[in-house]
This record gives structure tokens, C-alpha cells and sequence, in this order.
């Protein structure tokens, strides 16, 4: 090497160390690795001349040498760049977080300047939280960060393929990306830099979509970027491999200092939720707008109803004739109570005007950050409050204060409150049922006198249940009250062999129940058995065959659980015997989440009696009454692969619950009354429990008095 090269050499290594340092300096508020260094040229080095000043020349050659770090975050590149088509929203065009302004923080957090490294979303629906976080960030990835290799998990390889084909191309095509993917040979999927299995792109990196179920895909590979799409729809554990949140988190484990995790989900089940454990190890951040009259910050939340005042706040609306007013809802301040419209949300959500997120929690790392977000801050032209309010009033019945279905009331509590829903079910204590004895009655009378001073009017129906076991009929008998107010008349326990169709000592004494018992009351009033529930789970045939004797009063049922991941099951449903003779699937669940809330609710004894309320004879023995508090709610694992599966009800082998399951279908045997009368005979299009109790009271049907 020349004298002369030498030493344009050595003042370049001393120059390049000092533009090194100065790169190594933290970036400023733009970000992305992509500096642009030209090299001097032989023609720039030959005209060197030795005599002069070194430093100067070289100074004066390298100034148009780019050396400066160019930082775009991820919120910046969508809305220079992301374009929406309207086959995929409602809402086609350009990007901008003006629509959801929310996002714009959540998607920085994954920006290269950031320090964050997992972010957990739990979230409601309808909020734009796939598109503004998921797509966004890798058209940002594929743009700016040109080496990084990402995956992508959803629930499954199916819908992970959906989400690729159906979201991620068009996005990458809409947006100017296309050009970038790899392509050797069109005519080859495989050549094309694109094919269902991986998207790779100029500069080496690459997407794979993956099912949670895929283990064998997730532990071969090694990525930067992790987004995990609606977590709590995955498996608990994936074959013999374990649990696929820890499995996926591990393929970062080579990134450690540089990864971004994104986990976002609608939650479902309490104490099962993968997203609401996440969210509780961030600083868990929540989204404060701002009343357009007072200005007073606070978050969107339903109904809130103030302690000491009992005023209403939040989500409010008006009803006629049973129905919604389209026009009526409203959100109330939580300060002021001024009304605001479902348009004002425009205002409401921009930071213009105060909204931002506040963080409420420490983080167990400063490097992990958590947001909640209801669907309540939905943009106007997505979900509306209407819809919110429509959701609820399909779940809940306001007129009993109690769930009309329990899938649909998961489904508001998860999708549009973002909230996970809790399947309550702790065990009745024994102290809470002996509190249900009355000192007015026992077994076998009527206390109507006192049913009319605190149940709201004597009883007006009677009702039979009967469980069936291998050594007899276990029968309880029912009086019901307006309300839902249940009064046990009688409990018999009738010994023998149901498994005879003629025995005597059961189905004969069953029979001469059903035809001839009457009761009667201290008012005069008398009562036969209206209806009565069979269970027909054990000894089906003698069941129907028993049933089939009394065709419009004996029913035979059967108990079905309820399923949290397909939650369609409603109180009840008919179906037909071998006989022909109408029969009822129970939804038991249901009604066992209802008493097991209403057996632990107090009452003092002297006001009016809550509604859904269950009083016992004073001569109930603790025996009876503990059977009402045998069964409890626990997780249900799949024994073979030690998998959650959901929640069940349990009750150790060895012990008796007659009494509990009995008053589950005296419920039922309550429901189908109703749903007959006021389809049948009222011709109406759903239940009205006013009309039914109306027609009890004013029609007589299931009662008569002394003249």
C-alpha cells in the first residue's frame, strides 16, 4: 500500500470512529435503522493531495456522506401510507387515528425508539384493534424494519390463514408494500416470497402465521416480533408441549433486549382469562375523556349508581311498552349528569379535547405496558351505544332483574364491556339455608296470610319435581308466589323399585299424588298439582311410560350443562319421546347460577321478600336443607391431558343433593308455565312475566276457593 493510501485510510478510520459514536447516540423522536452511507470513491482518494491539510480535505469530502438516523414510529408510517379498501370496512380510505385515536399510543409502544417490550390489549369489540395495531405494525416491519422476522398466532392455522390471506395481502397491496415481498418466479408460490406457510420481503425478514395448536412450528423458529391475536380463545396446553402463551413468548428469548410483544384479545371467562392476566402485569392503562360541559375526566363505563345518593350515571335510557327508545340513550356524566349523544364521541375520544391514557397500576417490569378499552369507545359509524344498550336488554331481563340467556350475557360482559365474565357458583353455606326457614308453616300447609303481608300476594301455582333413583322417587312439592317467591310444601322421599313400572310404592304413590292431592291454604283457597317435572336422566323408559299417562302434566325433563365456548343453550328446550309425548331439555346451569346467588342472599323477615326467593317449613330438618348446599363450581380439567376446559358444578360423590336439583326444576317447571301461557293462550311473542302473573291472579286457573 502507497504512503498516500495509507494514510487516507487511517484518517478515514479515525473519522468513521467519530461518526460511529455519534450514531450510537440515542435517536431522536423518528425511528427506523436505515442510514444511507455513500463510500468515497478511487477518484475522490486519487486527487488527494498530501501536502494540504488532511483533516480539512477529508472533512470537506465526507460532508455529503449521510450519516443521520432516520425514525419513523409506527403510527407515522400507517398514516403516510395505510390505505383501507371497502371490501375489508366500513369506513374505506386513507388511515388516520383520528377515527380511533386510542391506537396511535398502543402502536408506538412497538416503535424501535421505544422501550416498551410487551404490550397486553384487553379489549371490547368493534374498536379497530387488529387493523389499527396487528396489520398496521407489520406493514410498518416490512417497511421500516426490513430484517426482522415476525410471527403472527392467532387461535388456529385456519383462521391464522384467513387473517394472512384475507387482511395482511390486501393490506400489504392497498398500502405500496407488494413490492418489497421477495419474487423469483411469479408462477411459483413458493418463489414468490409469499406462500400460506411465510411472507418474506427485502432485507431479510419474514412473517409466519401460525395456529396456537401449531407446536411444532412454534418451537423451530426464532423472532423479533410476537403479536398473539385473541388469546383467550386458545388452548391451555398444546399436546404434550405446554402451554402455547409460554411457548410463543420463548421464541423471542434471541431478542431479548430488542422484541416487541403484542397480545390482544376480547376476555371470556374470569380466572381462566389469559388476556386479563397479562393486563394485570402491565401498569394497566385506561382511556379518560373528558364531559364537554364541566370537563371533568373519568372513563366510559355502564351504569354506575352512586351509594349514598342513588342517582345514575353512565349509560342511561328510557323505555315504552317493554321496548328500547331508539333515540333515548345517553351517557351521564359521572360529575355534572350532562347528556351525551352517541355523536359526541367524536369529541369525546380526541386528544384535542383531554382524552389520554392514564396508567393506574405499577408493572412488574417498567418494560411491560397493559390498556383496557370497552367497546363503549367504538367511533361513531361502528358500534353505537344503541347496539350496546340493544346487547344488554337481550341478555338481561330488567323486569325480573334477572339473565334471559346466559350465553348472550357472557357475550355483552366479553365483547362490548371488554370485560371477563364471572361464573359464579361458591358454595351455599349451611348457614345461609337455615336462614330460609319460616316459623309460619310446615310441611303441607299453605300460609297465604303471611305470603300476602311478604310475597307480594298469596301463592297462585303449585308444582311437583321428581328426581329418580335406583331405590326410589325423591318428590318436592312447591308453592310460587308473584315474583318468583318459592315456599316448599312438601318433601317425600318414597322408597322401593322404580325400576317396575307398577310398583306401588313409588310410581303408585307418585300417581296418587298427581291425580288426587290437593292442599290447601289458611284463606280457604285449595290447590292440586299444576304441573310436574320428571327427571328422565336414569330409568328413561319407566319415566316416559309414567309421563305418557298424563299427557298436559307430567312432563319428563332432562339436565344439560352449560357451555361457556358455545353459550347458544337457552332455558329450556322441547323435544319429542318415543311415545311422541312433549319433553324439556334444562338448561341446569342456568338455574343453578340463579339460586346459588338468590340460597346466599339475606332477608330480615319483615319487609317484602327479595324476588327469586326460596322459604322452607319450619319442620325442614338441617339434613334437607344441607342438600341445597352440596354442589360448588370448580374448573374442569380434561383428565387426559390435564387441559381446562371450562367450569362445571361438583359435589363429592358421597353426598345427597335431592333438594338442590328439585328446586332447580320447580324453576324450570315455572318457566314452561309461563313460555305456555303467554305463547298459547295469550298468543304473545315472548314471555311477559306481568301477564302471567296477572293471569293467575285474575283467571284462577291452577286454584279455587270455598264459596
Amino acid at each position: 500500500m502507497s504512503t498516500r493510501s495509507g494514510s487516507v485510510m487511517k484518517l478515514l478510520g479515525e473519522l468513521a470512529h467519530k461518526r460511529a459514536r455519534a450514531l450510537d447516540a440515542p435517536p431522536p423522536a423518528r425511528s427506523t435503522e436505515r442510514p444511507d452511507l455513500r463510500l468515497l470513491d478511487v477518484e475522490t482518494c486519487d486527487r488527494f493531495d498530501p501536502e494540504a491539510d488532511q483533516a480539512s480535505w477529508l472533512a470537506d469530502a465526507l460532508d455529503g456522506v449521510i450519516t443521520e438516523r432516520e425514525f419513523v414510529r409506527p403510527s407515522e408510517w400507517a398514516e403516510a401510507n395505510r390505505y383501507l379498501p371497502s371490501q375489508l370496512t366500513s369506513m374505506p380510505g386513507h388511515f388516520r387515528f383520528s377515527v380511533t385515536p386510542y391506537l396511535r399510543e398502543i402502536l408506538d409502544c412497538l416503535s424501535l425508539d421505544s422501550p416498551i417490550r410487551e404490550v397486553a390489549f384487553m379489549k371490547g369489540g368493534q374498536i379497530g384493534g387488529t387493523v389499527g395495531l396487528v396489520e398496521n405494525f407489520i406493514g410498518y416491519c416490512i417497511a421500516h424494519v426490513r430484517t426482522a422476522p415476525v410471527m403472527f398466532v392467532t387461535a388456529d392455522a385456519d383462521l391464522a390463514k384467513l387473517r394472512l390471506e384475507s387482511y395482511i395481502v390486501p393490506m400489504l397491496q392497498q398500502s405500496g408494500l407488494e413490492h418489497l415481498i421477495e419474487s423469483v418466479d411469479d408462477a411459483s408460490a413458493r418463489k414468490s416470497g409469499r406462500t400460506a406457510k411465510k411472507v418474506e420481503w427485502s432485507g431479510g425478514g419474514f412473517l409466519i402465521p401460525v395456529g396456537a395448536k401449531s407446536a411444532n412450528r412454534m418451537i423451530s423458529i426464532s423472532v423479533m416480533m410476537l403479536l398473539r391475536d385473541e388469546i383467550d380463545s386458545w388452548l391451555d396446553v398444546v399436546g404434550r408441549d405446554g402451554d402455547p402463551i409460554k411457548l410463543t413468548a420463548d421464541r423471542t428469548a434471541a431478542y431479548e433486549g430488542r422484541r416487541k410483544i403484542l397480545d390482544l384479545s376480547v376476555p371470556k371467562i374470569r380466572g381462566a382469562s389469559k388476556i386479563e392476566e397479562r393486563f394485570k402485569r402491565g401498569d394497566q392503562r385506561y382511556y379518560f375523556v373528558r364531559c364537554l360541559k364541566c370537563n371533568h375526566a373519568q372513563t366510559l363505563r355502564w351504569k354506575r349508581e352512586n351509594p349514598e345518593t342513588g342517582e345514575v350515571t353512565g349509560i342511561v335510557w328510557q323505555m315504552e311498552a317493554g321496548r328500547l327508545v331508539p333515540d333515548s340513550v345517553r351517557y351521564l356524566c359521572e360529575k355534572c349528569g350532562h347528556p351525551h349523544r352517541n355523536e359526541d364521541k367524536e369529541r369525546l375520544l380526541s386528544p384535542d379535547h383531554g382524552a389520554e391514557w392514564r396508567a393506574t397500576a405499577v408493572p412488574v417490569s417498567p418494560e411491560v405496558r397493559s390498556y383496557h378499552l370497552s367497546s363503549l369507545y367504538s367511533p361513531p359509524g361502528m358500534r353505537s351505544w344503541q347496539s350496546t344498550v340493544m346487547a344488554w336488554l337481550d341478555a338481561w331481563d330488567v323486569e325480573t332483574d334477572r339473565p334471559k340467556d346466559l350465553g348472550k350475557l357472557q357475550a355483552f360482559y366479553n365483547s362490548d364491556l371488554g370485560a371477563s365474565y364471572e361464573l359464579r357458583g361458591q358454595r351455599v353455606t349451611k348457614q345461609a339455608v337455615y336462614s330460609h326457614r319460616r316459623d309460619v308453616y310446615s310441611y303441607g300447609q299453605i300460609p297465604n296470610r303471611w305470603a300476602v303481608e311478604h310475597c307480594g300476594g298469596f301463592v297462585l301455582v303449585v308444582i311437583a319435581t321428581v328426581d329418580v333413583h335406583k331405590d326410589g322417587l325423591f318428590v318436592a312439592v312447591w308453592g310460587v308466589c308473584r315474583g318468583r317467591r318459592f315456599l316448599l310444601l312438601d318433601y317425600l322421599k318414597l322408597k322401593g323399585n322404580p325400576e317396575q313400572p307398577d310398583d306401588k310404592a313409588t310410581w303408585g304413590k307418585l300417581s296418587a299424588l298427581v291425580e288426587e292431592k290437593e292442599y290447601a291454604a289458611d284463606d280457604g283457597k285449595k290447590y292440586p298439582i299444576a304441573i310436574t317435572l320428571i327427571d328422565s336422566g336414569y330409568l328413561t323408559t319407566q319415566v316416559y311410560a309414567f309421563a305418557f299417562l298424563y299427557e298436559h302434566s307430567v312432563y319428563p325433563i332432562k339436565g344439560r350443562g352449560f357451555s361457556a365456548q358455545n353459550a347458544t343453550l337457552k332455558e329450556f328446550h322441547e323435544f319429542k319421546t318415543h311415545h311422541g309425548q312433549q319433553a324439556f331439555t334444562l338448561n341446569v346451569d342456568l338455574y343453578k347460577e340463579r339460586w346459588s346467588a338468590a340460597l346466599r342472599r339475606s332477608w330480615d323477615g319483615q319487609s317484602l321478600m327479595p324476588e327469586t326467593h326460596f322459604s322452607a317449613p319450619r319442620n325442614a330438618t338441617d339434613d334437607q336443607l344441607q342438600e341445597l348446599t352440596r354442589e360448588v363450581k370448580r374448573e374442569k380439567i380434561e383428565q387426559r391431558t390435564g387441559r381446562r376446559v371450562g367450569f362445571e358444578w361438583y359435589r363429592p360423590s358421597n353426598s345427597r343433593n335431592e333438594l338442590w336439583d328439585l328446586l332447580v326444576y320447580a324453576d324450570a317447571a315455572l318457566d314452561l308455565l309461563a313460555w305456555n301461557i303467554c305463547r298459547g293462550q295469550l298468543r304473545m311473542d315472548v314471555v311477559s312475566w306481568v301477564a302471567f302473573w296477572d293471569v293467575l291472579t285474575g283467571r284462577r286457573p291452577f286454584y279455587s276457593e270455598t264459596p
